[in-house]
């Protein structure tokens, strides 16, 4: 982070930060060898209820934010891209007794567990042995499902498409809120990240009226990190005709803030318009010197 201290100007000192004052984020991989989870599909038809499961290998990549300065150490795991090494889940299903009452089955493919920001929990406290609890994280499940329903309540052969939403109900239920448990250690200068996890979410879909499907994942991720470099926004300075600084920058999407300490505890939000490049800022009589940092949203 770079700061220029800009002299003369005005009575006051101005500390303008360039970038983020922060640890960042780091990208980390999967261990295919030791990431794995398990997936159960419970068909549920009022009268009989069954469930099958599928055990399978785990790839995929997650972003976390890691402040390792902060005091406590935290950690926010911000994005989840996991999927299945096999390329097909299959889970079938005989109901009541040698299947009297009907069978079915399920093909999954493209499968995937992810974890957008807007999802993700707040920032978590790690300990001194690194384990930690993220809160509060709502996943979306995605890929194809492919079914085969032949029983004596419903009969229906289809696909349904995890992926669009439009072939989703409009009241179709979200995923419960899960918690991601784990701990972070390093190996040498490279952190290891462990997380168990367990995710429940019911598919509805006008082709199973009478049925209720119920997904239910858990699985363990073990994934390896390095330094995820970003591009970081940079903060112009310039004396401002009359008094103040005007500050510029690049086109892009970014949050313009201020701040009376340079840690930026409880940062001001600068509304600034969708294309604006520039600010003037002036001098607050009320603050011995002030701080302003550009960042990507």
């Amino acid at each position: 982070m770079r700061r220029v201290i800009v002299l003369g100007l005005t009575m006051w000192v101005w500390c303008v930060a360039l970038g983020q004052a922060q640890a960042g984020p780091w990208l980390f991989t999967a261990d295919e060898k030791k990431s794995k989870f398990d997936i159960e599909v419970t068909l549920d038809l009022g009268l009989v209820k069954e469930s099958d499961d599928d055990s399978t290998r785990v790839k995929g990549t997650l972003i976390a934010e890691l402040e390792p300065d902060e005091d406590p150490e935290t950690i926010r795991i911000t994005h989840v891209d996991a999927q299945p090494t096999k390329s097909k889940l299959q889970l079938s299903y005989s109901f009541g007794p040698f299947g009297l009452l009907g069978k079915a089955k399920f093909t999954m493919t493209d499968f995937k567990i992810q974890l957008a920001p807007e999802g993700a929990g707040e920032a978590a406290e790690l300990d001194e042995d690194g384990y930690f609890v993220q809160t509060d994280n709502v996943p979306t499940m995605t890929g194809l499902v492919k079914y085969d329903v032949d029983t004596a309540v419903t009969k229906r052969k289809g696909e349904l498409d995890l992926s669009d939403p439009e072939g989703l109900p409009e009241d179709a239920p979200e995923a419960e809120p899960f918690e991601a448990e784990g701990q972070l250690t390093w190996d040498g200068d490279v952190p290891v990240l462990t997380f168990d996890f367990d995710i429940e979410q019911e598919l509805e879909s006008d082709e199973f009226k009478g049925i209720t499907v119920l997904v239910s994942s858990k699985g363990t991720v073990v994934a390896r990190g390095e330094r995820l470099v970003i591009e970081q926004p940079v903060l112009a300075i310039a004396p401002a005709d009359g008094e103040g600084l005007q500050l510029s920058w690049e086109p892009g999407d970014y949050v313009l803030e201020s701040a009376s300490e340079v840690t930026f505890a409880n940062p001001t939000v600068i509304e600034i318009d969708e294309g604006q490049t520039e600010y003037n800022a002036q001098p607050d009589p009320n603050l011995p010197q002030q701080f302003f940092r550009l960042r990507s949203r």
